[in-house]
């Protein structure tokens, strides 16, 4: 279990801007006299107008630290932010870095639902020719390309009905959420070499966050420094080098995990754990004067999944009472998170699908402006900002 640290706020590390007075064209000497010397007041004079840059630069300088606990969709954010707002999101050598991530994630997720497939569909057998197919994808290595050959059949054990039966299952065993995305468009990816990953593609590609990824944008004349850190427990220990400065933190929660489990700890339902991370953050003494935002991401599979399967399932909604429908379960779950509120924060909420290019560009220019006008209230410039 990660516990935040509980020690003070330190002090930010900015310059303070220098006080406004009236000079009248001289500055005073030790003595507490004016100066009369030019040179003297020429350097205090250009002494003081690089402090109040520098200060303004700070200012202008916005740190927001994504968080949350593991296939939150945290990186999936990131990862739109880099397509939203970088001059050159991902160029042709960076989107062929994604296409060993993809055929890893393809052949982990084929792999995993032919090795389920006898605890859900046992009775289905593969034909003659669909377990030489078996034999072929188990023999894989996750490092290996996938051809057109290989592809086919993919496809065809994907289409298989015991496949398709383990799938509907998939929250009792450890699955990517990309998993049946990626197998339903397998003749696209499965180009070998030739394979070119889409942005989608690279959107809804999985690899486990490891240390601390770092990307500046500049929006509407602010610099927006974001910071994705690794959400599995093993990782959250290098959560607290990142948590000096912080403008605002961007919670991620997966509202769609209600009814699975930690890839760390089969045991441990997602949703329980984010809440109660969300709780730790939220009433953290490191994040007193710092904009909280939280994105309940993941909509898209939320709302598929309410229908058939009850809120209930997850241990910290066991007293919902409301019907198997999108809105009023959200709106239970937006509560619970709430009430992991104890300072009584400004807290905003947005419901995400973190893979949605459009929903993002929204919520992230409503996060932008709260920021913005955070910051500016904090330095005392402004009350509020129409």
């Amino acid at each position: 279990r990660f516990h935040v640290p509980t020690c003070p706020i330190p002090p930010a590390l900015r310059i303070p801007p220098p006080p406004l007075r009236n000079m009248g064209g001289v500055c005073s000497n030790e003595n507490g006299g004016p100066a009369s010397d030019p040179k003297e007041v020429a350097r205090n004079k250009r002494v003081e107008e690089e402090m109040r840059a520098e200060y303004k630069r700070q200012e202008a300088v916005h740190k927001m630290l994504l968080l949350g606990a593991g296939e939150s969709g945290k990186s999936t954010l990131f990862k739109q932010m880099i397509l939203l707002y970088a001059k050159d999101p991902f160029p042709l050598d960076e989107k062929m870095n994604y296409a060993p991530v993809i055929f890893s994630n393809v052949i982990d997720s084929i792999k995993i639902l032919i090795e389920q497939k006898d605890n859900f569909a046992d009775e289905i057998p593969f034909s003659r020719e669909e377990k030489r197919y078996v034999e072929t994808i188990l023999d894989l290595d996750s490092a290996d390309d996938i051809d057109p050959p290989i592809a086919n059949q993919i496809l065809q054990l994907w289409r298989h009905p015991g496949i398709q039966k383990t799938y509907e299952n998939k929250s009792k065993y450890y699955i990517t959420d990309s998993a049946g995305y990626y197998l339903d468009r397998i003749l696209d990816i499965g180009k070998g070499e030739d394979y070119i990953p889409t942005e989608e593609h690279i959107l809804r590609s999985r690899t486990r966050t490891t240390g601390v990824i770092e990307r500046s944008f500049d929006i509407k004349g602010n610099t927006f420094t974001m910071f994705d850190v690794g959400g599995q427990r093993s990782e959250r220990k290098k959560w607290i080098h990142c948590f000096e400065g912080v403008t605002c933190v961007m919670f991620v929660a997966a509202i769609s995990s209600y009814d699975t489990v930690l890839f760390e700890d089969n045991k441990k339902n997602r949703l329980v754990e984010a809440l109660e991370l969300f709780e730790e953050i939220c009433n953290s003494r490191w994040f007193e004067r710092t904009t909280i935002v939280l994105f309940l991401n993941k909509k898209d599979i939320f709302m598929e999944k309410v229908t058939k399967v009850p809120l209930t399932v997850c241990p910290a909604l066991k007293d919902y009472v409301g019907p198997k429908e999108y809105l009023p379960a959200v709106d239970f779950i937006i509560e619970e998170f709430y009430a992991k509120n104890q300072q009584n924060k400004s807290i905003t909420i947005h419901v995400t699908t973190a893979t949605d290019k459009n929903n993002i560009n929204v919520v992230f220019e409503s996060v932008r402006k709260s920021v913005v006008e955070a910051s500016l209230a904090n330095a005392g410039l402004v009350l509020h900002m129409g």
